[in-house]
């Protein structure tokens, strides 16, 4: 038995005065709203409602019982609409997070944007490289880059793709010389990033096919925008994200190295944790970050 649905048909009887005109009120048999009235009586074993041939009366039972189930009734309906009006539009908190030169070269500067769109969601953004466990750490939405994602339980959206390039200043490139072949990189101070999964092996397809050296130099970073700066400064080869090096190389602070050779890429997700009914904001942010990033 639902008693809300009974509590609903006996309002509708109550309020009308038939259960004929109860029944068309709420769109539903005559035979159904006299069910739950029947129902509703024998949970509560009271008589809620005097029925003879030409009208329904409430009992005293009924009028007191009337009185309490509207007052339900209509608190049970303002929930109802509470969470559906906040759940209609993107307002609310929204925790996100993201690797950190990605997040500062490319999401930063659209969060402001995506604010002004969305005025009525907080954000709360963390930046940094360590693998998040969304659900452990309570975050709504985590962009992530990599070849491709493990298969998990997690909800994955492709963002965009990308290129890695390598490259290094001018000025190392004077001093030691350009490779022409992968295989020459060996030779070289090469600048490596901590954080992936193979540091000391670069991947690259040409024309050659494709190729796998190792690499090894005085420096190791986590993090791609330092590793850029140090390339800048003529400390060795960089393997790194288009994004990080695209103004360097625009700039000519950087130059292109092994041109024909192009090294494997990388994909941006949005992950978040599995529901059946995604957030407005977080689907929101989602679909503001594919629109900018693509």
């Amino acid at each position: 038995m639902n008693v809300f649905e009974c509590m609903r048909a006996f309002r509708a009887v109550a309020e009308v005065g038939s259960f004929a005109g109860a029944g068309r009120s709420l769109r539903i048999t005559t035979a159904w709203v006299s069910a739950r009235v029947a129902q509703l009586e024998e949970h509560l074993g009271v008589q809620l409602l005097v029925r003879t041939t030409r009208r329904v009366a409430l009992t005293d039972a009924g009028r007191v019982y009337l009185a309490r189930c509207a007052q339900l009734l209509d608190d049970l309906e303002e929930a109802e609409r509470s969470v559906i009006d906040l759940e209609s539009s993107p307002r609310g908190r929204l925790r996100i997070t993201a690797p950190m030169s990605f997040g500062l070269v490319r999401v930063a500067p659209l969060l402001a944007p995506f604010m002004a769109a969305c005025p009525e969601v907080r954000l709360d953004v963390v930046f940094n490289d360590r693998f998040v466990d969304l659900l452990e750490e309570g975050f709504d939405v985590a962009v992530r880059i990599a070849a491709s994602l493990d298969d998990s339980s997690l909800v994955a959206r492709k963002l965009a793709t990308g290129a890695r390039v390598l490259c290094a200043s001018p000025g190392y490139l004077r001093k030691r010389g350009s490779p022409k072949h992968p295989r020459e990189l060996a030779a070289h101070n090469c600048l490596t990033y901590a954080l992936h999964a193979t540091p000391g092996k670069w991947e690259f397809t040409g024309p050659t096919g494709h190729e796998a050296v190792s690499v090894r130099g005085p420096l190791q970073l986590n993090n791609s925008i330092a590793l850029c700066t140090a390339a800048e400064g003529g400390a060795g080869i960089l393997l790194a994200p288009d994004f990080v090096v695209a103004e360097s190389l625009q700039r000519g602070r950087l130059e292109r190295v092994l041109g024909e050779y192009h090294p494997s890429g990388y994909q941006v997700f949005a992950v978040s944790p599995p529901t059946r009914f995604a957030a407005p904001r977080t689907r929101a942010f989602v679909d503001f970050l594919s629109r900018k990033l693509r």
